[in-house]
């Protein structure tokens, strides 16, 4: 015969298996996978048959943290993800299980006023079908609509965070250990309340709403650590951007300072070369502003600011882009050099690439002005573009790229020096002109 308990452990298991189903769809499955899922349920249910006498609150909890344990084991025998991924999305779906048990006993509790009929479900007695009548259709469908309700605003407050890819690793071992002591501490208590408190119906009603809440609470810190792993995510790749930028400046100033002397001596020898063979002026001349194309260094008395300017200059005349300059780098010696080659590579390689689209040649312009405004510093660059431009819920524009993931990361980089600075970044696209400002105080 199936006690109450017996049949308790096998709804348990069931509603754990689903949740975890519901939290982790967006991980990367095993080979076999459908076939994976249902050899776990089957064999999670066949451990949850096992009779086990069960008589204090301790053996109830300790049976249902092994259950939660061998869960977890099952959903990682069905997810290629690393381990730290799936305990992630099992802690989650044992919280958001534990609170629809929560909730259900306080809706519960409410509707008789008194003690809730899942208190029983501890009990070894044998269950009695025959008592099957409206009331317990009632409850039957309450605590399906309890638990319907319950996997459905935590997953959609909490689940939906889940991406593929996430890096799911709760680093603080601190508060990993207050996560897990507060899913302990929180499923004991209902324990204790179940075993000694079943009569007391207020005080049962005051355990619901409380371990409800410290379900919440633990779901609201556990994935918050999930957004920061995001975000740190993003700065670490930002700051290697950074690495691999301040490592360019220094080719790219040493190559532009050979450049500039080889098109000085160049000059001069054609000049020698032009008057022993009878050059005309005008091919000189020809010849001249051939060679200034890469003799067009930018001089605004920052050496940083000269280098990537210079470079980006060149590109834009190598690709029809007119590109205008008025700028009093001396402004920027509050900056490290590497973050203004950063700065102003970001800004004039996201310009580049906007003008690149259009067709006509004579439409393509970016400038640049840094001059002092009251007591700012004041940055301007402005392009022209063609198409939409999508700002995010931050104002900064959307990557148009297939590869979200992987693009982006220079306007955020931008975002980030202009913060670092003490600086507001604003933008604006409009009637087809795309402009950057940043406000730096003057230090």
């Amino acid at each position: 015969m199936l006690t109450y308990i017996a049949f308790y452990k096998l709804l348990f298991t069931l509603e754990l298996v689903v949740a975890e189903f519901l939290f982790s769809f967006r991980l990367k499955k095993r080979s076999y996978y459908p076939l994976r899922l249902a050899a776990s349920a089957a064999a999670l249910l066949g451990i949850a048959a096992i009779p086990i006498p069960i008589d204090m609150f301790w053996q109830t909890s300790l049976v249902f943290f092994m259950l939660f344990g061998l869960s977890f084991l099952a959903l990682w025998f069905c997810c290629d993800e690393p381990v730290f991924n799936v305990f992630f999305c099992a802690m989650a779906s044992y919280t958001v299980q534990h609170f629809a048990y929560e909730f259900a006993g306080v809706s519960m509790s409410l509707l008789e006023w008194g003690s809730s009929p899942l208190r029983g479900m501890y009990s070894n007695e044998i269950m009695d079908l025959s008592k099957f009548d409206e009331m317990t259709v009632l409850i039957v469908t309450l605590y399906l609509m309890c638990y319907l309700l319950s996997y459905w605003l935590l997953f959609i407050s909490f689940g939906k965070k889940i991406k593929k890819g996430s890096d799911m690793h709760i680093k603080s071992p601190v508060l990993f250990g207050l996560i897990a002591a507060g899913l302990l501490a929180d499923v004991l208590i209902s324990s204790i309340v179940t075993y000694y408190m079943s009569d007391h119906a207020l005080g049962s009603a005051v355990a619901n709403v409380t371990n409800m809440l410290c379900c919440v609470l633990l779901m609201g810190c556990q994935f918050n650590q999930l957004s920061t792993n995001e975000i740190r995510g993003e700065l670490d790749f930002v700051k290697r951007l950074w690495q691999q930028e301040k490592e360019q400046f220094e080719v790219s100033r040493d190559n532009i300072d050979i450049i500039n002397i080889k098109c000085h001596d160049m000059r001069h020898r054609i000049r020698e070369f032009a008057q022993s063979k009878s050059f005309s002026d005008e091919e000189i001349r020809e010849i001249e502003r051939s060679i200034s194309i890469y003799d067009s260094a930018v001089k605004t008395g920052n050496e940083a600011l000269d280098v990537i300017l210079t470079e980006k200059s060149l590109r834009c005349n190598g690709n029809d882009i007119a590109f205008t300059c008025v700028a009093d780098g001396k402004l920027l010696s509050f900056m490290t050099e590497s973050d203004i080659y950063s700065l102003f590579g970001n800004i004039m390689d996201n310009a580049i690439e906007a003008v690149l689209k259009i067709e006509e040649h004579e439409g393509r312009t970016i400038g640049l002005k840094i001059r002092r405004s009251g007591g700012f510093v004041s940055v301007n660059a402005k392009n022209t573009y063609v198409g939409d431009i999508e700002l995010d819920a931050q104002g900064l524009p959307i990557t148009t790229k297939a590869d979200k993931n992987s693009h982006g990361f220079g306007i955020k980089s931008i975002s980030f020096l202009a913060a670092k600075y003490g600086g507001n970044l604003s933008l604006v696209a409009e009637s087809g002109v795309f402009n950057l400002n940043i406000l730096f105080p003057v230090i």
